[in-house]
């Protein structure tokens, strides 16, 4: 129950996350934020660990899980966090929802598993013709647009190779979530805050009130909350059911940046997002178990 219970507030969590990048860059630049969101978030963390006497991070024994765990902050994020300059949150989310996609490509070098059955291999090709509907949209690729779309595709590859390698690492490990958070966010912010001050140059920082908002909400909720609840049903739970995530999170994403920031979804964007959505429910065989669920409840009536 408690491992459904985190599931689903996953959900919520993946499906705020970014609108709130997008309103953060309200008075901050991509790598400010996201260097400030960790470095608050790691900091809380070692305070909870402190006060309550969780034991430290142990380098020696889980350094590679930590290592793993930290590209999916860095230099993940931050493609996300620059995307977020080009596209908007909607559709942020609509392209992370390409994750399982990457995962299930990338299964066999990383877990030695063959994931690319048949059924899934038509649904890469259904997501991919989505996301040519989006490319051709005029109105969603404007300016630099495209580089948006780029990003959040390098990102998607990184993100699943994360996923996989704490897999296969935590095979033999068993990490607890929680130290598994903190270890990312430690191995993660010298890069953060080496890019930050010395690649794109240290500025005085501006906060709005929208901004620090954002800054709060994803340190503390989508970070700290956030990854130790995935940590813990990626331990818990099978990768296709963690990659069901995805599933979700776009049309909920997509919804909530309509209404609170006044996001348009045109007409492309709405075909691309069935393409993708109806490929995500083939890969994860959604219409199989939807089908047996209801044969089960139609042999349970009579």
């Amino acid at each position: 129950m408690a491992t459904r219970m985190t599931y689903l507030l996953v959900i919520l969590i993946w499906t705020t996350t970014p609108l709130a990048i997008k309103l953060g860059g309200d008075s901050l630049d991509p790598m400010a934020s996201l260097t400030l969101r960790m470095l608050i978030a790691f900091l809380v963390g070692s305070a909870i660990c402190t006060v309550g006497g969780i034991a430290a991070l142990n380098i020696k024994r889980n350094g590679m899980v930590y290592l793993a765990g930290s590209l999916g902050l860095f230099p993940n994020m931050a493609l996300v966090y620059f995307a977020a300059e080009y596209i908007s949150s909607g559709l942020i989310a609509l392209m992370f929802g390409l994750t399982p996609f990457c995962t299930a490509i990338l299964a066999r070098p990383i877990l030695g598993e063959n994931l690319l059955l048949p059924h899934k291999i038509i649904a890469i090709i259904l997501a991919m013709i989505g996301l040519l509907f989006i490319f051709y949209d005029d109105t969603v690729i404007t300016g630099k647009a495209y580089i948006g779309l780029l990003l959040m595709l390098g990102s998607n590859i990184i993100f699943s190779a994360c996923i996989l390698w704490i897999k296969r690492l935590n095979k033999i490990l068993h990490v607890p979530p929680f130290e598994q958070t903190l270890g990312a966010m430690a191995f993660s912010l010298p890069g953060l805050l080496i890019t930050w001050f010395f690649i794109f140059g240290y500025e005085p920082l501006s906060f709005s009130p929208i901004s620090i908002g954002s800054l709060i909400y994803l340190s503390l909720i989508a970070s700290l909350i956030g990854f130790a609840a995935y940590y813990h049903i990626l331990n818990k739970m099978k990768v296709e059911t963690v990659a069901l995530i995805p599933l979700i999170t776009p049309i909920s994403a997509m919804i909530l940046g309509v209404i609170v920031a006044d996001e348009i979804i045109t007409n492309y964007m709405y075909i691309g997002a069935f393409f993708i959505i109806f490929a995500l429910a083939i890969h994860q065989e959604f219409f199989s178990i939807l089908f047996n669920s209801m044969i089960k409840i139609k042999f349970k009536k009579g």
